[in-house]
């Protein structure tokens, strides 16, 4: 099993099977309130992630490293606090993780983008083709597919390519 992280406090959480690249189970990143402010909840990731019945020593935890730029200072901040907790989860746990550069995960699996770049629709359109079977929503109430799950999936899909997970040359 590989779980991909877009560790945003808007991210998503998605496990795939390493053979087949198929979803198991995919999530809203969960969050809490500390001090006024939005935090990734460690306890609730892990609790997914043992949800998800991963074998012992035989999964892989992908997690999006955060950008060294954001539109704020506060953006910084919580995209590094995110990343760190996560990490931190994934390390006391001794899991075996990935940290995957934006950039790296986004040109492997959408390719170059011609400005005006529209990653989140690309990715989405990557999303679709490579599992048409999914619904990308946050809940059946929404109607925009939620950026955050298909970021981690794709996340978890680029290490299977690249970790050659994959069985045939071709697939994705």
């Amino acid at each position: 099993m590989i779980i991909g992280i877009d560790n945003g406090l808007n991210g998503g959480l998605v496990a795939i099977s390493k053979t087949t690249g198929a979803v198991i189970d995919k999530t809203v990143m969960p969050t809490l309130q500390r001090s006024k402010k939005r935090e990734v909840d460690t306890y609730k990731v892990y609790q997914w992630i043992l949800g998800c019945d991963p074998k012992p020593n035989d999964f892989v935890v992908a997690i999006e490293e955060p950008l060294h730029h954001a539109k704020s200072s506060q953006a910084v901040r919580s995209m590094a606090l995110s990343f760190g907790k996560l990490l931190g989860l994934a390390e006391t746990k001794q899991w075996d993780v990935r940290c995957v550069k934006v950039h790296n995960w986004q040109k492997s699996m959408i390719g170059h983008l011609s400005p005006p770049y529209d990653t989140k629709r690309a990715a989405l359109g990557e999303a679709n083709m490579l599992a048409p079977e999914e619904c990308w929503l946050k809940s059946k109430r929404c109607s925009k597919a939620h950026d955050g799950m298909v970021d981690a999936f794709l996340i978890a899909r680029y290490i299977r390519k690249s970790e050659k997970f994959v069985n045939d040359w071709y697939n994705k």
